[in-house]
């Protein structure tokens, strides 16, 4: 049928429009910081401002735990590689900030770290326009 959509289209742009929050860069919080209105790109070109509150609480987090900076903001991506829905962070840094605001231990440093519903609500109350989710395909 010419000119029809396949349903594989339709889900690749339903993703694409799904993730135009990601971040084009991620910028460091010691950079964030000074800017006079803290904000990313995302991959879709529209401006994201980061809350100066959160990231006061940030800085003051990464402080406690011993973390020098961190990327933002963090992107939790879904993982369909569990049997439950999960979701995961990755780099030291960031996962050590969440599993800290969490008040999860971190003593071993992870480099990846996943998260299920009850953490998801937590860190998105707590970072609602500091973290990400993007889906995966």
């Amino acid at each position: 049928m010419k000119g029809a959509i396949s349903e594989e289209g339709v889900l690749k742009k339903l993703l694409e429009h799904m993730n135009c929050q990601i971040p084009s860069k991620r910028i460091r919080l010691s950079e964030l910081l000074v800017m006079s209105e803290p904000h990313y790109f995302g991959r879709d070109g529209v401006e994201y401002v980061i809350s100066r509150e959160e990231l006061r609480m940030m800085k003051d987090s990464i402080d406690i735990i011993g973390v020098s900076d961190i990327k933002l903001p963090i992107v939790i991506m879904a993982d369909s590689s569990h049997e439950q829905s999960a979701w995961k962070v990755e780099g030291e840094a960031e996962c050590a900030l969440v599993l800290h605001l969490l008040a999860k231990d971190n003593s071993d440093r992870k480099e990846r770290v996943f998260l299920y519903a009850p953490h998801m609500a937590i860190l998105r109350r707590k970072l609602p326009t500091a973290t990400v989710c993007m889906l995966v395909p």
